[in-house]
């Protein structure tokens, strides 16, 4: 497999664990959702708007949009604003990488990050988004377990099953 071919599946696979993390967050109780944790962005709701965020604020440097900002929990106030938030930035996620090349993945795009540029590889940024959902969801899970509740399963192993039964 080819490189690649291998950023736009684990691209594919956040995408399901993202799917996955909101139907759990979405069966918590309002309480739950906003309960303040001293890991991460503190509580679901912060977790889940930061990584909106984040994709948001990589896709619009790629594009030249240096100073986007973070998504913030007033801006996405609910579990369902944020749902309905997610395939507008994942649509645009999925187009650029139908598109994706090599040479793309050698560009250096610019950032302004605290008051700084900031420099970064595309093929960085494209690896960087699933590593960065896989360690939240980590917190995240801590969190659900902490209020009594539980993630599903996420691992790439399971995505990659359930893909493999599906083609059967």
């Amino acid at each position: 497999m080819d490189s690649i071919t291998l950023i736009r599946e684990t691209h594919c696979w956040m995408r399901w664990l993202t799917g996955r993390t909101l139907d759990a967050a979405s069966a918590l109780p309002d309480a739950d959702f906003r309960r303040e944790f001293p890991i991460g962005s503190g509580s679901v709701h912060g977790t889940l708007t930061h990584l909106l965020g984040a994709e948001r604020i990589w896709m619009n440097a790629i594009h030249g949009n240096a100073t986007a900002v973070m998504a913030s929990t007033e801006e996405f106030p609910s579990i369902d604003s944020i749902r309905n938030g997610w395939p507008v930035i994942r649509g645009a996620w999925d187009t650029y990488l139908s598109q994706l090349t090599d040479d793309e993945c050698s560009r250096v795009i610019m950032r302004v990050r605290d008051g700084k540029e900031v420099r970064q590889l595309v093929r960085d940024i494209v690896v960087q988004l699933p590593t960065h959902a896989l360690y939240h969801n980590a917190q995240m899970s801590f969190m659900f377990r902490q209020m009594g509740h539980s993630l599903p399963d996420s691992s790439w192993i399971l995505w990659r099953r359930e893909q493999l039964a599906q083609t059967k």
